[in-house]
């Protein structure tokens, strides 16, 4: 049960942080628009009936700083003036670094995953 409730966590949380990267909303369904409630329960649900792994916490962290520095980054292109000729070079700039981080996050997704799954002692 712990371990299902991590990798529901890890779904959620790994389907906001692309939709907030992204700045779209990818999921239509209203089970998406009330996530955030349903982390925060199963955060609490794995405090105080299990544990929460290593893995999971240190995702949490840098799923965090990822997404973070994603908004920034927009916020600051967004920022500036649109009829600049340097704001088109900035938006691709970012753009390319938000794929780039949004790969890395996906990579992180499987590896925490697997870690989840197959690397829990017997």
């Amino acid at each position: 049960m712990d371990i299902i409730l991590q990798i529901i966590l890890l779904i959620i949380i790994f389907s906001n942080s692309l939709s907030l990267m992204l700045g779209k909303n990818l999921f239509s369904f209203k089970i998406f628009k009330l996530s955030w409630i349903i982390a925060l329960i199963d955060i609490l649900l794995i405090l105080f009936f299990f544990s929460l792994r290593q893995p999971i916490i240190l995702y949490i962290i840098f799923t965090s700083i990822i997404v973070i520095f994603t908004l920034g980054l927009r916020n600051l292109v967004n920022s500036y003036n649109a009829n600049t000729l340097g704001n088109n070079n900035r938006k691709q700039f970012v753009n390319f670094f938000t794929y780039f981080l949004l790969f890395f996050l996906i990579m992180l997704t499987t590896g925490v995953m697997k870690s989840l799954l197959f690397d829990s002692p017997l």
